[in-house]
């Protein structure tokens, strides 16, 4: 009898949690509700901060918009595969003026899922996406550059 206590108890410590989750709860890598596949924007701007971590990493870029200044987030990779696709520590430095791309941030949020970087001063360049780089949506000339968004305003 006590067993069967102890049982339902123990079933009930793991059900009530479960059953009173919202649904809407998400896996911690479910960066497809997190921004739109598909959504590509360039920006550029001025780098205002780089938090090069573990588990992402997250370059803010200052960006003019029509209602003045904004800062976007991208959001990327961890610090070692960062580094193994090339991005040191010394790459990139707050003020450097660059062009991004990357899927949009849903909800409205100033984000973005980082694809590629250029710094237009020296040519440096970085594809960082998630496959592998075709050119497409690239930021200036990063693969061949095929498939290019075209801003509506072109004032990127």
């Amino acid at each position: 009898m006590k067993s069967k206590l102890l049982a339902g108890a123990s079933i009930a410590l793991f059900a009530v949690p479960v059953l009173l989750t919202p649904n809407f709860v998400t896996a911690h890598h479910t960066w497809v509700v997190q921004y739109v596949r598909g959504d590509v924007v360039i920006l550029e701007g001025r780098v205002s901060e780089i938090r090069l971590i573990s588990p992402h990493s997250r370059i803010f870029i200052e960006v003019e918009g029509p209602d003045g200044p904004g800062i976007w987030a991208g959001e990327t990779w961890p610090l070692g595969a960062l580094y193994r696709r090339g991005l040191t520590h010394e790459s990139l430095a707050v003020g450097d003026v660059v062009r991004v791309t990357g899927e949009r941030a849903t909800e409205g949020r100033l984000g973005l899922h980082l694809r590629s970087i250029y710094r237009p001063e020296d040519d440096w360049r970085l594809w960082i996406g998630l496959g592998p780089d075709t050119g497409e949506n690239s930021a200036e000339g990063i693969g061949d550059g095929v498939n290019r968004l075209q801003l509506e305003d072109d004032s990127v």
